[in-house]
């Protein structure tokens, strides 16, 4: 137990110095060079008034497999869209299996569905915004044609298109200060409760996308939001309605990325009960039983 308690301390002594390294001293002089900085403010009832008819919507996706190694695998992607609190959500499914003769990337597959989802669910509902979980990048690399039908779609509904990440894995306020860290490092206590940075064109990932970082809780880790470049004057709009949505005691997500999370997600029990009762006893255990889940075979 000693040994493992040592080995705990010097990583945190490790950690503890690459934190040093970075000088937070005059962190909003060194961020300003890199965007804007922006204070979002709370909509009130009137404000929100302008969204009510035609609604805030929410996407979100989830993959789970089941099986043994491959080829003896399946895996079972969703996706969700949410209207609002009222009207009954859309999803969207696929099965994927080497058993079935081909086998994309689930995950990879998984966005290409989230934006498939999302135009069928702007095309019936016609939401006023719209949060999706995740960055934009991930949608052009796997989804990018049908991206792009989103993007059209959106405009012709004049419906605000927003990425929210919570994990941001991104380097480029750290590499334009000259800093060998993530950004999730550098702006981490560093944005006042409700303060953005909108970084500059110039600082994009793409060419089509824009990124801001929003402090929206009292957690001092604020989260990432990508935006469409013909969305650019609206960013503003999207911050504080982002804002607004976000409980201050949360980590930052808004709750409607939270609750289509919930219809979205596929449980273990789910994905069993989906199996035990459409697929014929005799092929599962020759394609996908395994010892350690005969209990429910």
């Amino acid at each position: 137990m000693e040994d493992r308690i040592r080995e705990f301390e010097k990583f945190n002594e490790t950690l503890r110095e690459k934190y040093k390294k970075i000088d937070k001293s005059n962190i909003k002089a060194d961020l300003s060079k890199v965007g804007e900085l922006y204070q979002a403010r709370k909509l009130n009832v009137e404000d929100l008034a302008a969204y009510k008819e035609n609604s805030i919507a929410a996407v979100d996706g989830s993959v789970n497999s089941f099986g043994g190694d491959e080829p003896n695998v399946i895996s079972l992607l969703s996706a969700c869209y949410l209207p609002d609190l009222k009207r009954e959500r859309l999803t969207k499914s696929k099965i994927l299996s080497p058993l079935a003769g081909s086998y994309e990337n689930p995950k990879d597959e998984l966005a290409r569905l989230e934006v498939l989802v999302a135009i069928e669910g702007l095309e019936k509902f016609k939401s006023h915004a719209l949060f999706m979980d995740g960055g934009f990048i991930r949608f052009l690399t796997n989804a990018e044609d049908d991206f792009h039908d989103l993007v059209q779609v959106a405009n012709k509904n004049k419906c605000l298109v927003v990425g929210i990440i919570e994990d941001m894995k991104s380097k480029v306020v750290a590499e334009s200060l000259g800093l060998d860290a993530y950004d999730r490092e550098i702006v981490f206590g560093a944005l006042d409760y409700g303060q953005a940075l909108i970084l500059n064109s110039k600082h994009r990932k793409n060419t089509e996308v824009g990124t801001a970082y929003l402090r929206s809780a009292l957690s001092p880790q604020p989260i990432a939001i990508d935006y469409n470049v013909s969305d650019e004057k609206r960013i503003r709009e999207a911050l504080d309605l982002i804002f607004t949505m976000t409980p201050e005691s949360g980590r930052g997500i808004p709750y409607i990325i939270d609750m289509v999370d919930k219809y979205a997600r596929i449980t273990d029990r789910e994905l069993e009960a989906f199996i035990k009762t459409y697929i014929d006893e005799d092929l599962r255990r020759i394609y996908l039983d395994q010892a350690r889940k005969k209990r429910w075979m």
